[in-house]
């Protein structure tokens, strides 16, 4: 009489055939139009500096200016058009903003078309190049908030390969860098830390060659 296969092995057998499925699916999702990235997992670690924000979205990067924008989004506050969770217009780049006690203010990055593209970074002169070389890596660090795929029938690309070419970049010039994906449903947003343990910005081990402060 054959010997019958005992629970524990058909639990392993299973297990295992999970297992091998999901390495599957991973390949299959890092191979995406031919392009392979590399899995990270950032480290991230409790820093003195303080965190220069950036969006990428649509193969573009926008400086935020958060002066100006907080400015922007106080007078709509004051006029009553951010009242109510509201959405309005900072008048920046084609953002809106979100006026909330928890989160702070959120950033939906509708329109993209006068943000610079992240090929910018190849010429010497450019904005772009400008606002990340003006990073002081001795007391600030990048902080991207980054889309991770085409949304609203975009032809444009992603954010993330925008985010690693500036990321990359940055790591030449000793920054480091955070960032977290967000998207239209979970947008961009900055909040006080006092307020909240969500409106923490870290930057990662993988983000910068120098030692962690």
């Amino acid at each position: 009489m054959k010997n019958l296969i005992s629970l524990d092995s058909l639990t392993d057998i299973v297990s295992n055939s999970v297992g091998i499925l999901i390495i599957f699916a991973v390949i299959n999702l890092i191979h995406d139009n031919n392009k392979t990235y590399q899995l990270e997992i950032p480290l991230e670690h409790a820093t003195d500096l303080s965190p220069v924000f950036f969006i990428a979205k649509d193969d573009r990067i926008l400086a935020m200016d958060t002066d100006k924008l907080f400015s922007n989004a106080a007078l709509q506050a004051t006029s009553g058009a951010a009242g109510g969770k509201r959405i309005f217009a900072l008048d920046f780049f084609g953002l809106f903003g979100q006026i909330d006690e928890d989160k702070g203010i959120s950033f939906y990055a509708r329109d993209t078309s006068q943000w610079p593209e992240f090929h910018e970074l190849e010429k010497r002169n450019s904005d772009l190049r400008k606002k990340l070389n003006s990073i002081d890596p001795a007391k600030q660090f990048a902080y991207f908030f980054v889309y991770d795929n085409s949304e609203d029938g975009a032809t444009a690309g992603s954010g993330f390969e925008a985010f690693r070419k500036a990321r990359e970049y940055l790591k030449a010039h000793y920054v480091k860098t955070g960032w977290q994906p967000v998207n239209s449903e979970a947008p961009a947003n900055i909040c006080d830390s006092a307020y909240s343990s969500r409106c923490i910005y870290l930057p990662s081990y993988l983000g910068g060659g120098s030692t962690a402060k």
